[in-house]
């Protein structure tokens, strides 16, 4: 695509970074200016047109999240709307829904792939001058930034692979009319989840309505926007859409206090939400969900070496050739009761040893500066992927080489000649405890008042984590009494005390404030995503997300803070 037309403003306070953006812009004929920080920026967007920005997040004195504000207001007074591209590092991809929610047109994840950066040019500059270009382009990057869209990479599965799940589906339920049985299978991650959320989603139907028409009736209308919200993200979760939409459409009403349409429209409401329970029956037969609970608990498999590497902690070592470095830390390494697997850096060679220990040393020895990129980037994939701890040895030179590749921002620490051994070997001994730590299976808690919703959770992580659920924030915190978790899940409308009352309470009057946080919530409105950040949460996910997205940030999460300790940045 060639838009000379269009010009980029890169903010970045690193200027190697600017230089990187604005060169792969230059390859597709687009005009850049370059700002290094939030104030510089703004200045240049007062006084110049443009049609996208790229700001990075994190930067000194004003951050992206703040500069962004400042520059809604600016393009609002002008009457345009500038798309505003959030590019952040790696350990930012588990606030991506965050990042949108707050008004970022969309997000990129450093180092930024040349190939997702010309998407991003696709989509939002796209030129007005293309005769295929029509109105309907322009809200297409809006709809994009909805935090409830699904991307092609967040989804588990393949198209392919749902169409084979929906196959597996009983017959009975294909052709109920008000199923998107593709959004359900895609939420909720196979056809057995599907059924089990369907079967917990039929289970609370008549409970769910007579609360609502309790509400109602006595004109409680914070209960009513609390359970008619929670039936919003339900029901979009299984694919019932329609019946979500009108969901939505009173909550909505209940937010603006458009009473008179609540007590128009709740009888037809709870008409077709009862109608839907009773499309569904047919699911008791195929209670899948049901069925296990009445199975008898299978032991666990015995523990092998090959699942559990820390019974002997090891290493793998690579190096191009022979050297005095490599014996030497081998020799004091295996004399620390590590098991040492050392193999040359050539990529079959790395991709056929990379599940034999969480801890990979490179040593880039005297390769050329492209061979160690190549190596680099393969290591950086491999690395983040399979959550490992790279560490880099050997002359300062070649470690300079590989620090200035792709796969450098995987690296924990660095040790160049000459080496302090037991420095060194004191380093493997906690890394191995961090590997130690991350495999071992965590405690989460998840706090939410709509009962279905957390039952259809408490499935999902059950077979990965230690999950305790709660229907109230006054019987978390006495859970917390008892046992840390390892992570919260917060979902921030509740009723008596919500999650900003539980996050205020944990970060300022609980005696352990840094328990990680991650909100849960079905509501992605901007005034809450703000009011959110006062409170640094870990992260924030929609309850609409699919199974697999939801998983994968929980996972991501936890790897991003073993990775954080293993290179000092927390304590």
């Amino acid at each position: 695509m060639e838009n000379t037309k269009s010009r980029v403003l890169i903010v970045d306070d690193m200027r190697i970074n600017r230089i990187v953006l604005a060169s792969i812009l230059a390859t597709h004929g687009i005009i850049s200016d370059q700002a290094e920080s939030g104030f510089e920026c703004i200045n240049l967007c007062r006084t110049n047109d443009y049609d996208l920005v790229l700001l990075d997040h994190r930067m000194p004195e004003l951050d992206g999240v703040d500069t962004l504000v400042r520059l809604k207001e600016i393009f609002k007074e002008r009457g345009k709307d500038v798309p505003i591209i959030c590019h952040t590092t790696e350990e930012g991809r588990s606030n991506v829904n965050l990042y949108k929610a707050a008004g970022f047109a969309d997000v990129l994840i450093k180092p930024i792939d040349p190939r997702e950066l010309y998407e991003a040019i696709m989509v939002y500059l796209k030129d007005e001058g293309d005769p295929s270009y029509h109105e309907d382009d322009a809200s297409y990057a809006s709809i994009l930034s909805s935090a409830e869209t699904v991307s092609s990479k967040g989804a588990g599965n393949s198209e392919c692979d749902i169409k084979e799940e929906i196959e597996k589906l009983p017959v009975w339920l294909k052709i109920i009319p008000q199923l998107d049985l593709s959004a359900g299978v895609t939420n909720c991650g196979d056809y057995e989840d599907y059924l089990d959320a369907l079967y917990i989603f039929y289970s609370s139907v008549d409970e769910k309505a007579d609360e609502l028409e309790g509400f109602l009736e006595h004109e409680d209308w914070t209960m009513y926007a609390l359970r008619v919200h929670s039936l919003k993200s339900i029901t979009r979760l299984i694919g019932a859409k329609k019946l979500g939409k009108s969901a939505a459409m009173l909550e909505a009403a209940a937010r603006e206090e458009n009473y008179s349409l609540i007590k128009r429209e709740t009888g037809d409401f709870l008409k077709s939400y009862r109608d839907f329970k009773n499309s569904l029956s047919p699911i008791e037969e195929e209670d899948i969900f049901a069925k296990k609970a009445k199975e008898p608990d299978q032991a666990p498999p015995a523990a092998s070496n090959e699942n559990n590497p820390f019974r002997r902690p090891s290493i793998l070592y690579i190096q191009s050739g022979e050297g005095i470095i490599k014996k030497s830390i081998e020799k004091n390494l295996t004399e620390a009761k590590f098991n040492v697997i050392t193999i040359p850096d050539e990529p079959d060679k790395i991709i056929t040893g990379r599940n034999e220990a969480d801890i990979v040393i490179y040593n880039p020895g005297t390769n050329d500066a492209s061979n160690i990129g190549i190596t680099m980037n393969l290591l950086g994939e491999i690395c983040q992927d399979d959550s490992k701890i790279l560490c880099l040895t050997g002359e300062i030179i070649d470690i300079n080489k590989a620090m200035a590749s792709n796969g450098s921002h995987r690296v924990s620490k660095t040790y160049p000649r000459p080496v302090d051994i037991e420095t060194f070997v004191n380093d493997m001994v906690f890394f191995t405890e961090l590997e130690a730590d991350f495999h071992r299976k965590k405690t989460v808690f998840i706090v939410d008042d709509d009962p279905g919703y957390l039952s259809v959770i408490h499935h999902w992580l059950s077979p990965l984590y230690n999950v305790q659920c709660f229907n109230s924030g006054s019987e978390m915190l006495a859970g917390l009494s008892t046992v840390t978790p390892d992570l919260l899940l917060l979902d921030l409308e509740m009723p008596k005390m919500d999650g900003f009352d539980l996050m205020k309470i944990i970060r300022t009057d609980y005696t352990d404030p840094r328990i990680p946080i991650i909100l849960l919530t079905g509501n992605s409105n901007k005034d809450i995503v703000f009011h959110v950040l006062e409170y640094k949460p870990d992260g924030y996910l929609l309850k609409t997300s699919p199974k697999e997205n939801i998983l994968d940030v929980i996972h991501r999460f936890f790897a991003e803070s073993m990775f954080k300790l293993s290179r000092g940045d927390i304590s």
